[in-house]
C-alpha cells in the first residue's frame, strides 16, 4: 500500500522579512540585522534572526519555532525596539526599501 503524504499548508503570502542596518563611519561599524518568518519543509513556522557585517554572510543565525504569524509579529516588535535602542535603522520590509 503506498504511503500517503500529509497535506502541507504553506502560506507563502504570510512569509516576511525585515532588515535593519547601522553604519557609523567614525567607528567603522557596518552592521545588519534581519528577522524573518518562514515555514520549514513540514509546514511548521520558524522565526529566523541573523546578523553580521554588511556585505558579508551573517556571523550568527538563530532559528526558533513559533506557533504562527501572530507570535512572530510579537517577536519582531521586540527585535525592532531593541534594534532602535542600539542605533539601527529599519531599511527594508519584504525586500522593499523604506523611506
Amino acid at each position: 500500500m503506498p504511503e500517503t503524504q500529509p497535506d502541507l499548508d504553506y502560506a507563502v503570502c504570510s512569509w516576511w522579512t525585515r532588515r535593519w542596518e547601522k553604519v557609523d563611519p567614525e567607528s567603522g561599524q557596518r552592521r545588519f540585522y534581519t528577522a524573518e518568518l518562514r515555514q520549514d519543509l513540514w509546514g511548521d513556522w520558524l522565526f529566523i534572526k541573523a546578523w553580521g557585517r554588511i556585505g558579508q554572510r551573517p556571523s550568527k543565525v538563530v532559528i526558533a519555532p513559533v506557533m504562527g504569524a501572530a507570535e512572530a509579529l510579537e517577536l519582531a516588535g521586540q527585535v525592532a525596539k531593541k534594534r532602535r535602542q542600539h542605533g539601527y535603522l529599519e531599511i527594508a520590509v519584504n525586500g522593499q526599501e523604506i523611506g
